[in-house]
């Protein structure tokens, strides 16, 4: 397919602490084009895309670029099964000759192939997009805590301009809430409530419907940042402050079910399994549409570490109940089971993973297990009769001390 080129691209400016350099421009369809690999045994139905190319630029494509091109055309991923790529650009070309596409690319070292560039999402012209200079100076303004980028987000922490602490077990909490934008247009910003365990400085977010609120940016040349700031400015949900400060006292109030500890278990080896590295080692480990799987542990030996720590944490389920093999248990019969520690216990492993080991991208997937645990109720609530003493940390080189063991 013909390349023609695309409209000039715009430079976001240097790279600086919370991410790389993004740029952005604006191309139509037939403007892209891809480079495929050929397929070593014959037997994939789609081939893999090694490259890109727009105005004749090889980029690696992410995630966010096939999520929102296929939400922009209204098609799916297995359209690829029974087309070839050009086609379906060419299709795409022809049935909407003037149908924009702005683009944004992440700027990083060369690969081994040469190629410097990541390509993000893929959005409308016409909405507005909070373009990464404005709001790296938005949050600097607005002391951003732990400012990170990670695949066209950025995540930023901040506190409430009314804050509030409180203890549950003797463990300090502050509210916080978590700003998370998207600089490549693809989505709104989302807030989310987050409480940080002062002991520790565990980071545990809400990522569920019920901690959750988004921004509505606007169109086109809306002043975005006057939505951010205000919204940095005067940010509070007591309400919602509330309801996650009860969910965690019933928490500490709960033992852990069979069923819940597997769900952060199962998580962890999932997470822990693909090996380590950083975000930018995992660059040769493409799927078949091209996109990096990146944010792994930067430890290679922390996976086998966590889920000996995981077990020291929650006893073994098989010494515990005389089985050979737990998966033997049913999923009804493990929620009516308990482990050797509080569902306190599992967020708090869980969040200290996340803010303490993992990247950015795992670290969203245990806020999201955390968050999902908290906004349900927990299979065994209120079945402890008295507080246990809990651990300030539990991925450390001591033998882990479960609290108080229930009776089985």
């Amino acid at each position: 397919m013909h390349t023609a080129p695309a409209a000039a691209v715009s430079t976001s400016g240097p790279q600086t602490a919370s991410g790389p350099r993004i740029e952005y421009g604006v191309a139509s369809v037939g403007d892209l084009r891809v480079e495929l690999e050929e397929c070593e045994d014959g037997r994939s139905r789609a081939p893999k895309v090694a490259a890109v190319f727009v105005n004749d630029e090889p980029l690696r494509p992410s995630g966010r670029f096939w999520t929102s091109f296929f939400m922009r055309f209204g098609i799916g991923k297995s359209v690829f099964n029974y087309f070839d790529h050009a086609e379906v650009f060419e299709r795409l070309a022809a049935r909407s000759p003037n149908d924009r596409l702005r683009f944004a690319v992440e700027r990083g070292p060369e690969d081994a192939d040469g190629r410097t560039g990541s390509l993000l999402a893929v959005s409308n012209p016409t909405k507005a997009v909070v373009k990464h200079d404005d709001l790296n100076e938005l949050l600097h303004r607005y002391d951003g805590d732990r400012v990170t980028y990670h695949n066209g987000v950025v995540e930023s922490h901040h506190a409430p301009r009314v804050g509030h602490r409180f203890h549950v077990s003797g463990d300090a909490f502050a509210n916080r809430f978590v700003v998370r934008t998207p600089v490549d247009g693809f989505g709104q910003p989302s807030i989310y409530l987050s409480l940080l365990r002062e002991v520790c400085s565990n980071g545990m977010i809400g990522e569920a419907p019920a901690f959750r609120s988004q921004l509505a940016l606007g169109k086109g040349d809306d002043e975005v940042t006057y939505t951010l700031s205000r919204a940095l400015d005067g940010f509070n949900n007591d309400e919602g402050y509330a309801a996650l400060r009860q969910r965690f006292e019933s928490a500490a109030e709960s033992w852990a079910s069979v069923h819940e500890a597997a769900g952060l278990y199962n998580l962890l080896a999932k997470l822990t399994g693909g090996g380590g590295g950083s975000s930018h080692a995992g660059l040769s480990n493409f799927g078949t549409d091209g996109a990096s799987s990146d944010g792994l542990f930067e430890r290679k030996d922390l996976g086998t570490h966590l889920l000996k720590r995981f077990h020291e944490t929650t006893g073994d389920v098989t010494r515990l109940y005389g089985l050979a093999n737990a998966d033997a248990l049913s999923a009804k019969r493990q929620k009516t089971l308990p482990v050797k520690c509080k569902v306190y216990d599992l967020l708090n492993f869980a969040t200290e993973v996340a803010t303490h080991h993992a990247g950015p991208a795992h670290a969203r997937r245990l806020h999201a297990w955390a968050g999902e645990l908290v906004s349900g109720e927990y299979d065994l609530e209120g079945t402890a009769d008295q507080y246990g003493d809990f651990q300030d940390f539990f991925v450390n080189d001591e033998p882990a001390q479960p609290t108080d063991t229930p009776d089985a």
